[in-house]
């Protein structure tokens, strides 16, 4: 875990991004019910991306505090091409289970993509992605969103989005955050 940590503290700090946005960082807020068990959540994301040899580089890490107790936290490093509005993308994650367990701890792969579209000063987006396993224990889980930033200034901007989940781990979502463009 602590590598998959710093790695993606190096990919963050170095300013990774999305194609349509340029460079950025990002940190947001979810509010997250599990449509299981009813379980509630609290979800912080930091992100943040560049483009970088033709391609879209991303670094997600997103730490997860339950109302009931308990946390979970996961990393995300992304790369994926641009074809026109489109974004097609692969990546590795880690997730290190739920409040850190010894042996909880699991490593995946990722594919998704995403799409988004500017009217003024708003930016609408959306897209899907989904978890690749090695092992076939591990949890399953596609994600669906969509969302709107809306620019408050030239490199600031406010995000709101929609997510919801399926596969072992089934959630919706709710956040809000703020972006910044280098």
């Amino acid at each position: 875990m602590k590598h998959s940590i710093i790695a993606a503290s190096l990919v963050a700090c170095a300013g990774l991004s999305q194609a349509a946005v340029g460079d950025y960082a990002s940190v947001q807020v979810d509010h997250v019910k599990d449509s299981k068990s009813g379980a509630v959540s609290t979800a912080q994301y930091f992100r943040a991306g560049t483009t970088a040899y033709g391609l879209n580089l991303d670094a997600q890490v997103r730490t997860a505090v339950f109302s009931k107790g308990g946390m979970l936290n996961s990393v995300e490093l992304t790369a994926g091409k641009g074809l026109g509005p489109v974004n097609v993308f692969g990546g590795l994650g880690h997730d290190n289970g739920f409040n850190g367990a010894k042996n909880g701890s699991y490593d995946y792969g990722l594919v998704g993509v995403s799409a988004g579209y500017g009217i003024g000063k708003a930016y609408g987006f959306g897209g899907v992605k989904t978890r690749l396993n090695w092992e076939a224990t591990n949890p399953r889980q596609t994600v669906t969103f969509a969302g709107v930033s809306y620019a408050l200034t030239k490199s600031l901007s406010v995000d709101a989005d929609w997510s919801k989940s399926y596969g072992n781990i089934k959630e919706d979502a709710l956040g809000l955050g703020m972006r910044v463009s280098f």
